[in-house]
């Protein structure tokens, strides 16, 4: 019996190599050129995503110097109001000519002053204080609290006490009423290193 193929089963069958012959194309040269594209291409993305991370470090990095300078620069500044802490004689003697020159810029007496040897504040300050007595009038009070507030050192009040020296019981037949207060303050200052004990 002979057998002979329609000219439909020849179409059919020549369909079927073609595919057979395309899918191999693309199983053997297409997907492999186009895996090797994909991952050459998530490889440049992570590259530039690498670069980018290294652009930002670079530029961080000047950013980072700069701060870090001002930074310096702040703390030198930030110092320089502390009073010096590396002799503890001359933090007093510094912490006494200020307060005494705030004081005598308005005509004020002071009756008593006792100065304080320096105490750990916390791990980065120690820290001196000065009481004082003296009586003044109300407006020489709040200029001498001005004065200490407008120091080039940092000096800052501790406790503050105004008590009036003769309370007024009725007002005067003549002329103004005298106020004269008398006030009781404890002036600290911060010293910028540990003071040096003397042995």
């Amino acid at each position: 019996m002979k057998f002979e193929l329609r000219e439909r089963d020849r179409r059919a069958l020549l369909l079927l190599g073609i595919g057979i012959a395309v899918y191999f194309l693309i199983s053997a040269l297409i997907l492999p050129a186009w895996d090797r594209l994909s991952v050459g291409a998530d490889a440049v993305t992570k590259k530039e995503d690498e670069l980018r991370k290294y652009r930002r470090a670079v530029v961080s990095a000047q950013n980072y110097s700069r701060l870090l300078d001002q930074a310096k620069k702040s703390v030198a500044d930030a110092e320089g109001r502390l009073i010096r802490g590396d002799n503890a004689s001359l933090a007093s003697v510094e912490l006494q000519t200020l307060v005494e020159g705030a004081a005598a810029k308005f005509n004020i007496p002071l009756t008593q002053r006792n100065m304080s040897s320096a105490k750990k504040k916390d791990d980065y300050f120690n820290e001196i204080t000065m009481t004082l007595s003296f009586e003044s009038t109300p407006n020489q009070v709040t200029s001498f609290l001005g004065e200490l507030r407008a120091a080039p050192k940092f000096v800052t009040v501790r406790s503050f006490q105004l008590s009036p020296v003769n309370p007024a019981q009725e007002a005067p037949t003549k002329g103004e009423l005298k106020k004269t207060v008398r006030v009781n303050v404890t002036v600290a200052a911060l010293l910028s290193s540990v003071p040096k004990e003397k042995g």
